[in-house]
């Protein structure tokens, strides 16, 4: 299971100005010190070479244990730029509509999409389009080949620390985006598809 708490988020902040590294700091309702993050990788090329600060403006206090403040591992998709559909609704009238087999508006958004690996808590996951960012201009700039270069070997990395702490790795594996393999049907059941997706279903737990 992906680490998900993007509504405990106060703010953040990351930089991927440096090639192959992605550092960070995030803070979190609710607990004293932030986050440090240090990832090996680069950014998708909409955030690659830039520095991204982001916003929340209605955090919710983390109550549960936090993710542990040290956060090293490896890219897997970051970018602010991420397709996602929003409802122009709260969600008790979706439901409402959901229930009644009536369409519910909606536009599309931009999303701002933080995924990494990290050596403490595996996979994490950041995903939301209702953040205020702020983005510098890029000191250098990734094509989408070399993107997907850098993601390539992030997860090579990757299968490395895991063969080395966990034990051979076997079947798929030893696919090439270890991120697609770790994540499996996770995109479905914790509902990061449907808000891309181009049906009315509700997101799962409704």
């Amino acid at each position: 299971m992906a680490w998900r708490f993007d509504e405990h988020i106060l703010r953040g902040e990351l930089d991927n100005t440096v090639r192959g590294r992605v550092t960070g700091r995030i803070w979190l309702a609710g607990i004293a010190e932030p986050m440090t993050l240090d990832l090996r990788g680069d950014c998708a090329p909409d955030l690659a070479g830039c520095t991204l600060a982001f916003e929340n403006p209605q955090p919710i206090p983390m109550t549960d244990a936090p993710p542990h403040p040290d956060q090293r591992g490896w890219v897997g998709d970051i970018t602010a730029s991420q397709k996602v559909k929003v409802h122009d609704v709260p969600m008790e009238e979706f439901m409402r509509l959901y229930e009644l087999g009536e369409p519910a508006p909606w536009h599309w958004a931009n999303a701002l999409y933080l995924e990494w690996f990290s050596e403490r808590n595996g996979r994490v996951v950041i995903q939301t389009a209702e953040f205020r960012l702020t983005l510098s201009a890029p000191a250098w700039t990734l094509t989408p080949d070399e993107s997907q270069a850098s993601r390539a070997a992030s997860a090579r990395d990757y299968a490395e620390w895991m063969e080395k702490h966990c034990g051979p790795l076997t079947g798929d594996a030893q696919v090439v985006d270890l991120g697609e393999f770790l994540a499996g049907q996770e995109r479905d059941e914790e509902g990061e598809e449907w808000k891309r997706a181009d049906d009315d279903s509700p997101p799962p737990g409704h």
